[in-house]
């Protein structure tokens, strides 16, 4: 995210204190904006401020002043004990305003209801919000601690109108000693470590922090065990590392045990468990979910395990269903269940997994959303598409094509109104609004093929219909997205215009020429159902071999910031690996859902199938892309005198 802010900051990390003192100097961060940063985007009457790189967070109907939410690594036995804000002179912009309210997300395929403006803030003229720094909270991602505020330079009195600028703000955290609560581990390859470093750089403010806050005990080995990889057969603290598990049935093992054979040849440790074996090893579970779960907590911390691919569909490896409160609650089968290894998806003891919190009487399960390990799921139910994915993901690692890697293919349909034709106004366009300012990010090399349903701002996009939809698909991209309306059953591409179940089977690019798939748009990974990403993955002349999309509604004015973040993960911080790069387009947004709010949903609902870590092609020439920001870092041995005194 810092890649997309218009702001300076520097990064004054912990300092030194007194064994005595029971709360240390954390990281701080200084936010400086002025009056030319801030848009009013006027609709009628109302008007949005919008800041770059900043997102309008709160309750429906609470005004829309946008937040800059910046995230920290701290060490993994420290907390937040507060958040100190101190500030310049404020300026009040001129003219009078009247904010428009905050109005629920709609997904795809459905009108937007609109609500009114909150009476209790509207008619006041108590500032919004009252707080210039908000903490949202932490959580632990592959034991790195990960805590999230949100930063108000801008904000405003609703009875008189006013809009207040803060022109330096300086929040700056207080950390105190507290219990480390990820999820135990005892070791990991030198390569994994590289990898979740990667992850938690490209998403935090003090990236110079990451050594001094690395989970302690933890042994990092380099390459293989004396005498060769010989694990033991269950996760133990003995024998070789296993970094990349594969889990599946006795009928589609030796399908997978290629997989693994090839992995371990190319330094990547992996074994193949069958589901029967885990549940006959780890019968303490409350079902064969459970039970996958606890087993995956095991390898992850005996055996260092970073990557788990789930080797069948829903018949082989049963989906976890987490509740989201938004939109009238909703089921959401996701794998995040499998991922996400600290915590209790069930921590108050019913029946429902997942449940954010909603207040002090429902204070729901203990989750934090960031996962431990990278998991991917081969949605396959026969033995034929057992061999389908296998040989698409061998083709796609070997494919030596230097074409197909630079080749992108972009659809974009326009998502509201629903039922757009030439000459309606535009609320929401999948081209201009969710594509286009991620082409800024895409190298030069790369040639970009753009489908669009309104070309008209666009000479360079071809017409998007169902005719030229396949024709794309048929010639093979390496990256290829859907932004649009859809669901189980279709990819839209305008009113009454579909590539269908049975479009996706007769595609003939060739397993050759299959790549990534990224598909915004509702249900199309509902794995529970014959889903079109499904048919995408299983056609064995074609399609895709990986892909990114919902398992339930698909709210775009959240999707289209995984979307970007997509984009920035790969060609910018340089995570090419299928279910890396798929898990850590949502990692900057963990902290935003609140109370159960709409990214609880959108985090469950984000479904990749894939190999986990294949590592997608395309990166050769990444982009530079211009920060604007002066970084100042402590020594880090100041940061490990501080904490040594607190561990003593």
């Amino acid at each position: 995210m810092t890649s997309r802010s218009a702001l300076i900051w520097s990064a004054a990390v912990f300092t030194a204190l007194i064994a005595s003192v029971a709360v240390a100097a954390g990281p701080a961060i200084d936010v400086a904006i002025d009056e030319s940063q801030i848009e009013l985007v006027a609709d009628g009457r109302l008007v949005t401020p919008m800041i770059e790189g900043y997102r309008i967070l709160g309750s429906e109907g609470a005004p829309s002043i946008p937040a800059h939410v910046v995230h920290f690594v701290i060490p993994p036995d420290m907390s937040v004990a507060d958040v100190i804000v101190s500030h310049s002179d404020e300026e009040i912009l001129p003219g009078t305003h009247r904010v428009a309210p905050i109005q629920p997300e709609t997904p795809t395929g459905e009108e937007r209801a609109p609500v009114d403006a909150s009476a209790e803030i509207y008619g006041s003229d108590a500032v919004y919000p009252s707080e210039r720094a908000i903490y949202l909270g932490d959580g632990y991602l592959g034991g790195y601690h990960i805590v999230s505020v949100a930063l108000y330079p801008l904000r405003y009195h609703p009875e008189t109108g006013r809009l207040v600028v803060t022109d330096n703000l300086e929040a700056r955290l207080e950390l105190t000693p507290s219990l480390d609560r990820s999820a135990p581990r005892h070791r990991m390859t030198a390569d994994a470590a590289a990898t979740y470093r990667k992850v938690v750089g490209g998403m935090v403010e003090n990236p110079g922090d990451i050594d001094a806050c690395t989970k302690q005990g933890v042994a990092v080995v380099n390459g293989d065990s004396p005498g060769g990889f010989a694990p033991r057969y269950s996760p133990s603290l003995e024998g070789s590392l296993v970094e990349y598990v594969i889990i599946t049935s006795e009928e589609y093992e030796s399908y997978f045990q290629q997989i693994a054979d090839w992995k371990t040849k190319k330094g990547v440790p992996a074994v193949v468990r069958t589901v029967s074996w885990v549940n006959a090893n780890y019968a303490g579970g409350s079902d064969t979910a459970e039970r996958i779960r606890m087993f995956i907590q095991d390898a992850f911390s005996s055996w260092g395990t970073t990557y788990v691919l789930l080797g069948g569909d829903t018949g082989v490896i049963p989906p976890r269903y987490g509740v989201s409160a938004y939109y009238g609650g909703w089921e959401i089968s996701t794998d995040l269940y499998y991922s996400d290894l600290d915590g209790n998806w069930n921590g108050d003891g019913d029946s429902v997994f997942g449940e954010g919190y909603s207040g002090p009487t429902a204070a729901g399960d203990s989750l934090d959303l960031y996962p431990d390990v990278f998991v991917g799921r081969a949605p396959v139910g026969s033995i034929i598409e057992a061999e389908t994915f296998v040989d698409k993901t061998f083709e796609y690692i070997r494919n030596s094509d230097p074409v197909f890697a630079e080749r992108n293919l972009y659809m974009a349909e326009v998502l509201f109104p629903y039922d757009w034709e030439e000459g309606m106004l535009i609320s929401t366009d999948g081209a201009e609004d969710v594509v286009e300012p991620t082409l800024a990010l895409v190298p030069p090399n790369i040639h970009v093929c753009l489908l669009y349903q309104n070309t008209d701002p666009f000479p360079s996009a071809w017409p998007l219909t169902r005719e030229t939809a396949i024709d794309s698909m048929n010639q093979g991209y390496n990256i290829s997205s859907h932004i649009g309306h859809g669901n189980k059953d279709i990819m839209r591409c305008s009113r009454n215009n579909y590539v269908t179940l049975q479009d996706v089977d007769a595609l003939m690019n060739g397993q050759q020429k299959t790549g990534y798939f990224w598909m915004l748009n509702c249900t199309s990974t509902a794995i529970e159902y014959d889903c079109i990403a499904e048919h995408l993955m299983n056609n064995p002349d074609g399609g895709a071999s990986s892909l990114f999309g919902p398992t339930r509604f698909c709210f775009p004015t959240t999707a289209k910031d995984y979307y970007y973040s997509w984009f920035e993960s790969f060609y910018v911080h340089g995570a090419t690996r299928a279910g890396v790069v798929s898990a850590a387009c949502k990692t900057p947004y963990v902290a935003e859902p609140g109370n159960d709010e709409i990214l609880t949903g959108q985090q469950y609902a984000g479904r990749a199938y894939d190999a986990v870590d294949a590592r997608l092609a395309g990166t050769e020439n990444v982009v530079e892309v211009p920060l604007g920001l002066g970084i100042v870092h402590c020594d880090d041995r100041i940061l490990q005198r501080a904490v040594a005194r607190h561990r003593a």
